[in-house]
C-alpha cells in the first residue's frame, strides 16, 4: 500500500509537467494540433493528422462548398466525380456547351484559334446553346503568351468575373492554347482556376496536371493552314537514317534522380554504333537553318522551324522524344511538339519517361509509339533491333490515323477536347449527318415488303477504347457498325449443345432444333440495299438493274447518277420488284457511291458499277452468309 501511494504520487506531478509541457510548444508554435489545415499551406503536408483522413476532409469540404479553394490547394483533390456538376447534364436533354465570346488572353497569330470557331464546331454537332441557363459545360479559351503572362492578378480577375463562374467555377473548362513558339510554362501558375477542368499543353509542378480531370493538349501550329503536303509516305519501310534525334539542353540548376541529359544520349549513340544510319544532333547551331527556341531549365530546345525538322524526321525510322530532366522541368511544348511531328513524317517516335502524353485519356498511345521508361534508356538498342517491319508499318499507319483524328488542325483538336468532355458525362456523340442529294427518278414497289434495319441500338455501349482508336471515330456516332455483332452461331451452336445434349440418344436432333430456334430470335430480317455508280451509260444501266429482280432479300436500288444532265423522261426503267431511287451526288466523283445516302435504310450495302453483271442467286447467296 506505501508503495502504491509513493508511485501515485509521483505520477501525479509527472502528468501535470507532460500537460504543461504541451501547452507551452503549442504556444510556441512547436506542436501544432488542429482538425483542419491552414488554406495557406500546400496540400498533403504534414499537420499532425493522418493525410488520408485530411484527403477525405478536403473532398467533404469541397463538395460542401466550404472551401476557399486557393490557388495552392485546388488541385490535387478535384476528380471529376468531386468538382463536375452532372445535375446540369441530364441525359434526357442534349450535351450543350456555352462559349464565352472574348478571349481571356489573346494572341497576334494571325490564324488563332477564335471563340466563334469553337461555337460553329458545337454548332455543327448540334452541341451550341447561347442561353447559358441551358448549358451542361461553359467554354474559355486564352492564349499562352509572353504579352499574357505580365499581369497574372489581372488574369486572375479576368477569369472570376466570367458571367457564370460562380464560386468555384464549376463545369467550367479554360483552354490554354499553345504553339511551337509559346512559353514553356504554364500562364495559369499561380493563377485560382477553383473546380474548372484545365486543357492546356503544359506540365509543371506548379501547376500540376490532374488525371482523369485536366485534358492534356498538344500544341497547335503557329501557321494553321492545309498540312496535308508536309506528310511523309509510310513506304517503303527501310530510310535512310535508323534513328534521329537533333536538340539543344537547357541543364536545370538542380537534376532530377532521372534525368535525360546529353551524357545519356551520347551514350545511347555509341550503343548504336553498329547500325548503320544514326543522326543524334545535340547543338542546334549545326543545323543550316540556325534557328533555335529557348526553353526552360531542364527542357530540351526545338531546333529549325517546322519544316527543316520534318526534313530530317522523314528520312530516319525512329525519332527520339526525352523527356525533361529536374524537379521543376515539367513538360511541355518541345517534347509534344516531337511527338506530333513524329507521326507527320512516318518515323515511329521513341518516348523516353515521359509521363503525360496529349489526350493520353483516350488515345492508346503504345500502339503509334515505342514508351520506354527512363531506366530502360541504354536497352532502346536492343528493342529497336527486335521490331520487324510488319510492326514498323503498324506503328506507322496507327500513328498516321492518329494524327489525322486528333492533330490535323487547331479545330480538330478543340473538338475532341470537347468531345472527352461529353464523353465524361455519358452523352453519345451525335448522330452523323445523312447526305440528301436531289432526287431525279423514284419508281415504288407497293408489292414489296421493305424492312428497315434497327440503327442506334449501341448508343452506351459501343463507345469503348476502339472507338477512339479505330475508325471511324469519336466524333459522331453512326447508326450501325460491324464491330458490334450479335450472338454468334458459334456461340448459339455452343448453347444448345450445352442445353440440350442430354435429351437425346446422340444429341443430333435437339441441337439442330434449338439452334434454328436461336437463329430465329437472335438474329433478326434483315434486307440489303444495292448501290449503283452510272454515268452516260443508259442502256448498260438497264441491263445491270434487270439482273437485279428476283433477289428476296433486296430492299432497293438506289442509282448515283453522276451525269450532269438529268435522266430524260423516254428512259423506260425495268420492273425489279423493289423500289428504285436516283440521286444526284457531289459533281462528277468516283466517291459519290461512297456517300452516306438518307435513302439507305438498311445496315447492309452492296456497291455495284453499272457494268457489273451478278446473278441474282450469287448476290442472295454472299449476302446470306453474312447475315443469316
Amino acid at each position: 500500500m506505501g508503495k502504491q501511494l509513493k508511485l501515485l504520487v509521483i505520477w501525479v506531478p509527472a502528468s501535470i509537467l507532460f500537460v504543461a509541457l504541451l501547452v507551452y510548444m503549442q504556444s510556441q508554435g512547436i506542436f501544432y494540433m488542429s482538425t483542419r489545415r491552414s488554406t495557406n499551406e500546400c496540400p498533403n503536408l504534414s499537420t499532425g493528422i493522418d493525410s488520408q483522413d485530411q484527403s477525405q476532409e478536403d473532398e467533404h469540404n469541397i463538395q460542401e462548398g466550404k472551401d476557399d479553394l486557393p490557388s495552392n490547394t485546388t488541385w490535387k483533390p478535384c476528380t471529376f466525380d468531386v468538382c463536375f456538376n452532372l445535375e446540369k447534364c441530364p441525359l434526357t436533354h442534349p450535351f450543350a456547351a456555352y462559349v464565352y465570346d472574348d478571349l481571356l488572353a489573346s494572341s497576334s497569330n494571325e490564324n488563332a484559334f477564335s471563340p466563334q470557331l469553337l461555337v460553329d464546331v458545337l454548332k455543327e454537332t448540334g452541341s451550341y446553346t447561347s442561353d447559358p441557363a441551358k448549358a451542361c459545360v461553359f467554354f474559355g479559351i486564352l492564349w499562352n503568351t509572353e504579352s499574357a503572362r505580365e499581369n497574372v492578378g489581372r488574369l486572375e480577375t479576368q477569369i472570376h468575373s466570367l458571367a457564370q463562374w460562380g464560386e468555384y467555377g464549376e463545369n467550367h473548362v479554360l483552354v490554354e492554347l499553345s504553339t511551337d513558339q509559346s512559353p514553356a510554362s504554364s500562364m495559369l501558375e499561380g493563377v485560382s482556376t477553383g473546380k474548372a477542368i484545365i486543357a492546356r499543353s503544359v506540365v509543371s509542378p506548379a501547376k500540376p496536371f490532374r488525371t482523369g480531370f485536366d485534358i492534356l493538349l498538344p500544341p497547335l501550329r503557329t501557321a494553321d493552314a492545309d498540312s496535308m503536303h508536309l506528310l511523309s509516305p509510310l513506304l517503303p519501310v527501310s530510310r535512310e537514317t535508323f534513328i534521329h534525334f537533333q536538340g539543344e539542353y537547357s541543364p536545370p540548376q538542380h537534376p532530377g534522380p532521372v534525368t535525360i541529359t546529353p551524357n545519356h544520349i551520347r551514350s545511347l549513340q555509341q550503343l548504336l554504333q553498329g547500325k548503320e544510319g544514326v543522326d543524334i544532333q545535340l547543338q542546334c547551331q549545326q543545323l543550316a537553318t540556325g534557328k533555335t527556341k529557348g526553353a526552360k531549365e531542364g527542357q530540351w530546345m526545338l531546333c529549325g522551324d517546322q519544316k527543316s525538322r520534318l526534313k530530317l524526321c522523314s528520312k530516319s525510322m525512329f525519332s527520339l522524344v526525352p523527356s525533361p530532366g529536374g524537379p521543376n522541368a515539367g513538360t511541355g511544348v518541345g517534347i509534344y511538339t516531337r511527338l506530333i511531328e513524329s507521326l507527320m513524317c512516318g518515323s515511329i517516335p521513341v518516348v523516353i519517361g515521359v509521363g503525360v502524353l496529349p489526350f493520353d485519356e483516350v488515345i492508346d498511345w503504345s500502339r503509334a509509339a515505342l514508351i520506354v521508361p527512363s531506366g530502360r534508356y541504354s536497352d532502346i538498342p536492343y528493342i529497336l533491333r527486335s521490331v520487324s517491319s510488319g510492326d514498323i508499318q503498324n506503328f506507322r499507319l496507327k500513328g498516321r490515323h492518329l494524327w489525322h483524328t486528333y492533330f490535323s488542325s487547331s479545330l480538330r483538336v478543340v473538338q475532341i477536347a470537347v468531345a472527352i468532355v461529353r464523353s465524361r458525362t455519358l452523352h453519345p456523340p451525335p448522330p452523323a449527318h445523312d447526305f440528301v442529294g436531289k432526287q431525279l427518278v423514284y419508281l415504288p414497289a407497293p408489292n414489296h415488303k421493305q424492312i428497315t434495319s434497327p440503327f442506334f441500338t449501341n448508343n452506351f455501349t459501343a463507345y469503348s477504347s476502339s472507338f477512339w482508336n479505330d475508325i471511324p471515330g469519336p466524333l459522331f456516332s453512326y447508326p450501325s457498325s460491324p464491330f458490334n455483332p450479335g450472338l454468334h452461331f458459334s456461340r448459339l451452336n455452343e448453347f444448345a449443345f450445352a442445353h440440350n445434349a442430354s435429351q437425346s440418344v446422340d444429341g443430333r436432333a435437339a441441337i439442330e432444333s434449338t439452334f434454328k430456334e436461336n437463329l430465329l430470335v437472335n438474329v433478326p430480317a434483315e434486307q440489303f440495299t444495292v448501290v449503283i455508280l452510272t454515268y452516260k451509260r443508259n442502256e448498260v444501266l438497264m441491263e445491270g438493274l434487270a439482273k437485279l429482280k428476283g433477289i428476296p432479300s433486296l430492299n432497293k436500288v438506289v442509282v448515283v447518277w453522276n451525269d450532269e444532265n438529268d435522266p430524260s423522261a423516254d428512259l423506260k426503267w425495268p420492273d425489279i420488284g423493289v423500289p428504285i431511287v436516283v440521286v444526284r451526288g457531289r459533281g462528277n466523283s468516283l466517291n459519290n457511291k461512297f456517300l452516306p445516302y438518307k435513302e439507305i435504310e438498311t445496315e447492309a450495302v452492296l456497291q455495284l458499277d453499272d457494268d457489273v453483271l451478278m446473278a441474282p442467286e450469287e448476290i442472295e447467296f454472299g449476302f446470306r452468309q453474312v447475315y443469316v
